[in-house]
């Protein structure tokens, strides 16, 4: 994703067994985590290696690097590890010449964390982007969430409206591919016509959530 200052490096690497006991892991957990090769902390954004400014809900964001020996997604062990890390986190799944991202959106009220929703991205070959020009943490993590998502946040958008516009975006998209479903089987020409103008309606109120 993106090219991150020597600042942040600091490649850390867990043992297993010391992870496994850090975030109470039962048997299903580590079983989930059999393909799991590798757990490094490779980078930290904070405000002190990243000269960029805190906000309540981004304090820091750490990138998590998991080397896997195949293409499953760990994801019982993986929710378990992220609800441990009390910061933004993106996690970097990497299977040969591969990766894939997954990042949670997390809100913190009063220190008590809420993890909103959980995203993830295809496996696509790694690119380097530049880093977003930018003097706070928490437009670093938008720009990472729309790296990931594919959605950039509308301006002063709270994380909670933003998870609930892509839950209407992905509602109204099924919608849209259901009716187009029924009216491609409808053979009296009137339905179909009126299927057709619902999905024209559907499909500007799909345009309006996207801008």
């Amino acid at each position: 994703m993106f090219n991150y200052s020597e600042k942040t490096k600091v490649d850390i690497k867990f043992k297993m067994l010391d992870l496994f006991k850090t975030i109470k892991a039962d048997k299903n957990v580590k079983a989930d985590a059999s393909n799991v090769v590798s757990v490094v902390l490779s980078n930290t954004l904070s405000p002190e290696r990243a000269n960029l400014e805190a906000s309540e809900n981004v304090k820091e964001i750490y990138v998590i690097d998991i080397f896997l020996n195949s293409k499953k997604v760990p994801e019982i062990f993986l929710d378990c590890f992220n609800k441990f890390i009390e910061f933004q986190t993106l996690f970097r799944l990497h299977y040969q010449n591969e990766i894939k991202y997954l990042v949670s959106i997390k809100t913190f009220n009063n220190e008590k964390m809420k993890i909103l929703k959980t995203f993830e991205s295809d496996w696509k070959k790694e690119e380097k982007i530049d880093f977003p020009f930018t003097t706070k943490l928490e437009n670093v993590f938008k720009e990472m969430l729309k790296y990931v998502v594919g959605y950039a946040f509308r301006q002063s958008e709270s994380f909670e409206n933003y998870t609930k516009r892509l839950d209407e975006i992905k509602k109204l998209k099924s919608e849209i591919d259901k009716q187009t479903r029924l009216m491609t089987a409808e053979k009296q020409p009137n339905i179909k016509m009126a299927l057709n103008d619902k999905i024209k309606e559907m499909r500007r109120n799909l345009q309006e959530l996207e801008e």
